[in-house]
């Protein structure tokens, strides 16, 4: 049997010292009237609290092993929500919850300090439920050590929550902005506003390469933005990512502007920043240039879980890289979903070359992409018509990545994903409505998604 570092002196026992609280906040003092814990532990013990919102016992019940579990009893109906942190030693820990004896479901704890609400199982019936809650995934190394302290177990009834809905993605838009008299852009824009109802739609994202090249009167630009306004005017929140056709690299004809400097002018985002704004955007959050959507973030709310939209630059930047890990790191609960303009090739492999950039998109994948839980989707254009491919993370959570560039001269393809949580699935579609074209060789669904709740 293996010692566990500082734990054999620990037994399940209530802590003595806690701390006061008020309205979810540590006052300091002593707390005289803090609540027992409401649980009882077997291979592991009663400890302090060391996350937020610090529970009503100032304690938690911390698991160290695959034979350790905490028991509570619950009076009420709906479904089981736990709170918990978790220490990530190569992976997040999981548990598994029975109810009255029987397994309901499990959840993996994303958080080392966000006790959060986590979910589990169908709803049960009215009654005073015996509760179990069991860590099934005990690993240590010699650098680290998996455990998952558990704050609190309630009862949460089910609502009426819409689990479907979905979000757009558009594809390169370069060839659609040319001429004045060109209105698929603006066809498509306002196609997703009429059907934003059916659709339930929530976002549209688009993949880059928004224009073709800069001229002195930024003519595409004035194309590409006048086709969005349908999106704000209806108050759909939205993020373009910045394709090389969109710098300062790209002159007229698509040709490099000035090949000695193409480094340099790539990352010149100039006037695009000047045609789109974070405060378009609607739900930007953060960026990492403050005046510049080239690196920002935008979350919306929808089908009962929370998501976060990661905008990236092509072939990032190292310190944009980092910044990127910090959101992710500081937002567990949110489903993210990338969109970079370069990742994948029309054949589903992982792009390897950095090009005129800093980083590679295999960089992106193994320094971000697979590193965190809670990354559920990629999205890219660039090379290729359209493709996709699964990986799983280091976390063991699955990563669906799409392309869509297509450079139609025909018609206006849009990505539409449809996702339910309620059955954890996503389908997805291309279809160009210029022509009521469905490109339906490349429709796709998957279940078993993993929705972060």
């Amino acid at each position: 049997m293996r010692n566990r570092r500082s734990r054999s002196a620990f037994v399940a026992v209530a802590v003595t010292a806690v701390v006061a609280v008020t309205g979810g906040m540590l006052v300091g003092g002593t707390a005289n009237a803090a609540e027992p814990s409401q649980f009882t532990v077997v291979g592991g013990a009663i400890r302090t609290a060391t996350g937020t919102p610090v529970p009503a016992s100032g304690t938690h019940a911390s698991l160290w092993g695959n034979t350790s579990y905490a028991t509570t009893s619950i009076a009420g109906s709906g479904r089981v929500v736990i709170g918990a942190i978790g220490d990530n030693c190569e992976g997040w820990p999981t548990v598994r919850v029975t109810v009255d004896g029987v397994n309901v479901g499990q959840t993996t704890i994303v958080s080392a300090t966000n006790y959060g609400s986590y979910p589990v199982g169908t709803a049960v019936g009215a009654g005073q439920h015996a509760v179990q809650i069991q860590f099934i995934n005990d690993f240590r190394s010699d650098a680290c050590d998996r455990n998952v302290h558990i704050a609190s177990a309630r009862m949460e009834t089910t609502g009426a929550t819409d689990t479907k809905f979905s979000f757009a993605v558009l594809p390169d838009t370069q060839q659609e902005v040319l001429n004045s008299s060109d209105t698929r852009f603006l066809n498509r824009t306002n196609w997703l506003v009429q059907n934003r109802s059916a659709l339930d739609l929530r976002f549209v994202a688009s993949s880059g390469d928004v224009v073709n090249w800069d001229t002195p009167d930024h003519s595409q630009y004035v194309i590409a933005r006048n086709a969005m306004r349908p999106i704000e005017n209806a108050a759909i929140p939205y993020s373009l990512a910045i394709g090389n056709h969109d710098t300062q690299a790209t002159g007229v004809g698509g040709s490099a502007r000035d090949p000695a400097h193409t480094r340099e002018l790539v990352r010149d985002t100039t006037v695009f920043n000047q045609y789109f704004t974070a405060g378009q955007y609607r739900a930007v959050r953060g960026q990492f240039e403050a005046g510049k959507v080239d690196n920002s973030y935008s979350t919306f709310e929808a089908g009962g879980a929370q998501w976060l939209v990661l905008t990236l630059e092509l072939w990032p930047r190292v310190a944009a890289v980092n910044w990127a890990k910090n959101v992710v790191a500081a937002n567990p609960r949110h489903n993210v979903i990338v969109v970079t303009h370069d990742y994948i090739d029309g054949s589903g492999n992982i792009e390897q070359s950095a090009s005129y950039g800093a980083t590679s998109p295999q960089y992106l994948f193994d320094n971000l992409v697979k590193q965190y839980a809670n990354i559920r989707f990629v999205f890219s254009g660039h090379v290729g018509i359209a493709a996709n491919r699964v990986d799983t993370g280091v976390n063991g959570n699955k990563i669906y990545s799409f392309l869509q560039t297509f450079h139609s001269n025909t018609t206006n393809p849009v990505r539409l994903v449809e996702i339910d949580t309620a059955a954890n699935s996503l389908r997805t579609w291309i279809y160009g409505p210029y022509n009521n074209q469905s490109f339906t060789e490349y429709d796709r669904s998957f279940t078993g998604i993993g929705v972060v709740r």
